[in-house]
């Protein structure tokens, strides 16, 4: 495992950012660390929202640093937990008593309210009764909260999907989502399906 964190960190040193994120995620997938899968999805985004921003030359290069600096936080914390299994799996196993075993938590309700697909994203966003926008992780099937349904002061448009850094997509009112390209012209970038 070792060999393999070592090439994404030489991916990161490369700038080779996507394909250090995607080699990542391709061994925390196969791996049970599910909050480090998540940490890795968010840098996934937050990546994808700096291409966006640097086609348009608003992108920072503060933004690149940060995103560097988690996936090695990332990659090292991925690297002590299997040092530590490793240690543990040289120790000898007793297999845990039935009474020593927590009952498993209740699966998340999944009471929501619309689904959100884009052009290209895997994955599908839920906007919850309280107007979180979430992406279900499908290795914990717990929701993480990416954006907020906010009031679309145009009228053209039926809501915001706001992001907690300013950026936002438009929903028409037949459900087409809307954001702008580098040149400032509209886009249609996915659609939201109302439940």
């Amino acid at each position: 495992m070792a060999n393999s964190t070592k090439y994404i960190r030489e991916l990161i040193g490369e700038n080779e950012i996507e394909q250090a994120i995607n080699q990542l995620l391709e061994h925390l997938n196969s791996s049970a660390e599910h909050d480090l899968t998540d940490s890795a999805v968010l840098q996934k985004s937050r990546w994808a929202e700096y291409k966006r921003k640097n086609v348009s030359g608003l992108a920072k290069n503060e933004d690149l640093d940060g995103i560097r600096d988690a996936l090695l936080k990332i990659v090292r914390e991925f690297d002590n937990r299997a040092s530590k299994a490793h240690t543990v799996q040289q120790q000898q196993y007793t297999p845990p008593r039935q009474q020593d075993v927590p009952p498993p938590p209740p699966p998340p309700q999944k009471n929501y309210v619309a689904q959100c697909f884009f052009n290209g994203d895997p994955n599908t966003y839920y906007v919850t009764p309280n107007n979180q926008i979430v992406v279900v992780n499908p290795m914990s099937n717990f929701p993480v909260v990416v954006a907020t349904r906010t009031a679309s002061l145009n009228p053209a448009f039926a809501w915001i999907y706001q992001f907690p850094n300013g950026f936002y997509y438009s929903i028409d009112h037949n459900g087409a989502i809307w954001g702008v390209n580098a040149f400032g012209m509209p886009v249609q970038m996915g659609y939201v399906q109302y439940l």
